[in-house]
């Protein structure tokens, strides 16, 4: 039987100072700037998204969740599938508070249902949606237009640094991390510092090489794509 596909992230540093023959004195250093690799990893690079469903209030709002850093998707099911909101950064995205209840005036614009663009003759244009939102990061909300008091899907990143648990990271990262401790080593370390160039370039191909891993398609998924455009009609 193979090795699993993750490895907990606090064993990839130790393996890392074990075959690069470095001591453990620094272990919670070279930990650190793991745990802020991974991070950036899920921001930056992933396509895994944590998939929670949350609550929109009576005003169209929802609050973010505590582990949230960025909003990808909100959307409710349909026939099976996810119907996903159009954002429309334009929405009015402020409230009104009367009497101590939160709560939206429309003399101000707030609540008012948005307009759509046209849907039918030669004028029409996509991007037509039932469901909009726009997202408020300072306050971490987001304000959705078309649907109040129900509950949506929203996908979103997190850190992938768990507080209550182990942190596991892809095994495939490991070159990567491995790379990017040895560019971050150059730091603090006078010895290697004129390699810093040098490593920090080993380190961004390794995360190219990553990337090509993650966002390639297999002979049945490029299968799938040109088969999936094909019609028997002119496309216009």
């Amino acid at each position: 039987m193979d090795s699993t596909g993750v490895i907990n992230i606090e064993t990839a540093v130790t393996d890392y100072l074990l075959g690069y023959k470095k001591t453990t004195e620094e272990y919670i250093v070279y930990l650190k700037h793991a745990l802020d690799l991974l991070t950036d990893f899920m921001i930056h690079d992933s396509r895994e998204a944590r998939s929670e469903k949350v609550s929109v209030d009576s005003n169209g709002i929802i609050e973010f969740p505590s582990d949230c850093i960025r909003v990808k998707d909100i959307a409710v099911g349909f026939q099976g599938e996810w119907w996903t909101f159009t954002e429309r950064n334009n929405m009015i995205n402020t409230t009104t508070t009367t009497a101590g209840v939160e709560g939206h005036d429309s003399d101000f614009g707030e609540g008012v249902s948005l307009r759509d663009g046209i849907t039918t003759t030669y004028g029409a244009k996509g991007g037509v949606n039932s469901y909009y939102y726009t997202i408020d990061r300072k306050a971490r909300r987001v304000f959705c237009d078309g649907i109040t008091s129900d509950t949506v899907l929203m996908r979103y990143v997190s850190s992938g640094v768990s507080i209550t648990g182990i942190t596991y990271i892809p095994r495939m990262l490991v070159p990567m991390l491995e790379n990017y401790l040895l560019f971050k080593e150059t730091f603090w370390e006078k010895s290697s510092a004129r390699e810093a160039d040098q490593r920090e370039k080993r380190f961004k191909n390794e995360r190219i090489r990553v990337r090509n891993v993650l966002n390639s398609l297999t002979a049945a998924q490029w299968k799938d794509v040109i088969l999936g455009s094909a019609t028997q009609t002119p496309k216009r």
